[in-house]
């Protein structure tokens, strides 16, 4: 269950949860896991791939139907897109509908997944400096980590020799899987990213303006040998964590002011400001758009999303996806 934080409930249906399981295990069979290195530490199995990414698109779907439903703001994530596309610094919410079209996403969104009884939206540091975004969305998303295991009573033979215990364990993760619960916490824009950064360099008044909206000691530059707090519990000690721009989800429900980052999203323009290339970074760009240039490592992602999403529309006369990812060709 989720750790008391307040939120606004979603809830996945089952057909989504089976389409972005095939986009999952697309993207493992193509060969395609590379654009995903953040979530792979290393070489790792097919189940565990699809127990960390599924959270990740689980919580985008979420959020989704939050927009759609609240606001009448349709989105599209990768998942939604008639191809695939590629890149390693892409944002989670790929076009959204205006009028009759689909336009390109400038104001770039990451949806942080959230899980159990977690208490903060942890932003890694490095990613912080090499590929920032415009907002972080933290949704928590209520799918067990054996969430996968049901697939098997669908094996014919697996079935037959099943015992009663494994028949009602499995259907308890099925009936998880039929409507996944899930909360939008709240979201935090890329200025307060860049405060939390300046009042770890001992700058008061980005301080001050922290504590004002999110509340004291709901946010923190983790160093990377601190342990994981509770302002509104002091007895509660979590794990030592890496550096991160941490905020406290309580914090961060009470604060989020969902009109706004409609208006941001409508708006359509970046947040982050210039993202130097590294010599490194050039070769996280795709074969595709080599031949595009630009100083800035954001834009040129941009142009190579761009670039994509033009080839996409002309080949399907659409870029939003109208068949199952399951039967998306294995090139």
């Amino acid at each position: 269950m989720s750790a008391g934080f307040t939120g606004i409930d979603v809830t996945v249906p089952k057909d989504k949860y089976l389409e972005i399981l095939g986009f999952t295990i697309y993207t493992y069979l193509a060969g395609r896991i590379t654009a995903y290195s953040g979530i792979m530490g290393g070489k790792r199995s097919l189940g565990e791939y699809i127990e960390n990414f599924i959270y990740g698109k689980v919580a985008e779907v979420a959020l989704q139907t939050f927009l759609v439903k609240e606001y009448g703001l349709e989105t599209l994530t990768d998942l939604d897109i008639a191809d695939f596309v590629l890149g390693e610094y892409l944002p989670d919410i790929i076009a959204f509908r205006r009028d009759e079209e689909y336009e390109q996403a400038h104001f770039w969104v990451e949806v942080k997944e959230v899980r159990r009884d977690q208490k903060w939206l942890l932003i890694p540091a490095s990613a912080v400096r090499s590929r920032p975004y415009d907002a972080y969305v933290a949704v928590w998303v209520g799918l067990p980590d054996e969430h996968i295991a049901w697939l098997v009573k669908y094996v014919p033979q697996v079935e037959k020799v099943m015992g009663e215990g494994w028949k009602k364990r499995l259907a308890e993760l099925e009936e998880i899987i039929t409507n996944i619960p899930c909360k939008v916490i709240g979201f935090v824009p890329w200025g307060d990213v860049e405060l939390v950064i300046r009042a770890k360099e001992k700058t008061l008044e980005a301080g001050r303006a922290l504590d004002a909206k999110y509340g004291q000691k709901a946010w923190h530059y983790f160093s990377g040998n601190e342990k994981l707090y509770d302002p509104s519990n002091p007895s509660w000690k979590g794990s030592q964590v890496k550096e991160n721009v941490g905020f406290f989800l309580g914090g961060l429900a009470r604060s989020s002011d969902w009109s706004a980052f409609i208006d941001l999203m409508l708006r359509n323009q970046r947040l982050v400001e210039k993202v130097p290339i590294e010599r490194k970074s050039r070769r996280d760009v795709p074969d595709i758009c080599k031949a595009l240039s630009s100083d800035d490592f954001r834009e040129l992602f941009e142009k190579c999303l761009e670039h994509q999403l033009r080839n996409i529309k002309s080949r399907y006369r659409s870029i939003k996806r109208d068949t199952s990812w399951f039967q998306q060709p294995l090139r």
